[in-house]
Parts: C-alpha cells; structure tokens; sequence
C-alpha cells in the first residue's frame, strides 16, 4: 500500500492519499484546502479514486471535498453527528454539500484488497471518526505527536476524548502508526509511553 501526505492550507492540514497499488483503487481521507493540487496530484498519480474518507467536519478537514467529488465523481463518507453540525452551521464546522454515506463504529471498506476499519471516536468532535487500514490508523485530530485534539468547539468533550484515545485507540498495537490531522506521524506505544494527556 501506498501512502501519501499532503499538507495544505493556512491550517497546515494532513491530507492522506492512500493507493492499493495492485490495482491502482484509492481512497483520500480529508481533503481540507487547496483542491486543484490534490486533483492534479491523483491525476498525476493515474489514481482511480474510489472515495473519500472524512475524519470530521471542521473547515480545515473538509475544503476541498466538493471539488474532488465533482472532480472524481466519487462519493464521500462521515459520521451523521457532524453532517448535522455542518448543515446547521455551527462555529469551525466547514460547508459542503450531504455527504453520500454515514459511518458508524464497526463499519468496514474496501479499497483494492484493503480493508479500512471503522472507530467512532469522539470527543474533538461529536461525530470524529478514526480510520484502521494495516496497522495505519488516521485519527484526525483526535490525538497528535505528544499532544491531543482541542475540545473547547462545538460537540468537543475531554473526558470523551481521552476515553475515545484510552478505551479505544490504545487497545491496538503499540506498532501501530499513528497519521494525525496535523503535524508528524508517530506510534500509538510511543504515545503511551511520552504522551502527557494519557498519564
């Protein structure tokens, strides 16, 4: 599997391309900004897109969401709980048109001969997903490199945030890498071991 990361935006945002490349189908988890290099970058790619994945609702995360779609005529996915905050309108939520599917915990895609694997984790936002592809996991912004997501905008909650990360997350395998929405990547043992919200 092919994994590739863009950081876009004045947000500096991870976007995460991912190609079974056996047979070229790929998936693309949180298009934030800059939708015309993301575009030319799975063009360029020969990526045949399947669908896009969001993490959760905010502005930074969902940008460019409209114009791949329109771009790829592929449908993208999120948790009802944030299309619902995005449809009302609420503060740091991003605007785009209803997402084509919801996804719940448990739920399971495919890409190529991948599965992705479904975890409702909450706390950053009411409706953060998390996303388990071979010992890859994309959390958004649900945990970072020594640090974890803000919970004071609309939906947020801290104990459901640490407990989303510490019931959750941290039940996999400490090999497991950890693709955040924003910053470095790392491993859900070294976060254990250095990171200070988890104590």
């Amino acid at each position: 599997m092919i994994i590739k990361k863009a950081v876009l935006g004045p947000y500096q945002e991870n976007t995460y391309i991912l190609m079974d490349e056996d047979t070229r189908e790929t998936i693309l988890i949180d298009p934030g900004d800059e939708a015309e290099e993301i575009i030319g970058y799975l063009r360029q790619l020969r990526a045949e897109l399947k669908y896009i994945l969001l993490t959760h609702g905010h502005v930074d995360h969902v940008g460019a969401v409209d114009a791949v779609r329109d771009a790829f005529h592929v449908p993208a996915f999120i948790a009802e709980e944030d299309m619902m905050a995005i449809e009302k309108r609420k503060m740091a939520f991003g605007r785009m048109r209803p997402a084509e599917g919801f996804l719940k915990e448990g739920d399971k895609l495919m890409f190529g001969r991948r599965k992705v694997t479904i975890y409702a984790t909450p706390g950053h936002s009411k409706g953060s997903l998390s996303y388990l592809i071979e010992g890859n996991l994309f959390v958004g912004d649900v945990l970072f490199q020594n640090s974890i997501g803000r919970t004071d905008l609309y939906g947020g909650d801290f104990h459901e945030l640490i407990s989303s990360i510490k019931d959750k997350l941290m039940t996999l395998p400490e090999g497991t890498r950890v693709y955040p929405g924003h910053g470095p990547e790392t491993t859900l043992g070294i976060e254990k071991a250095f990171n200070a919200y988890l104590k």
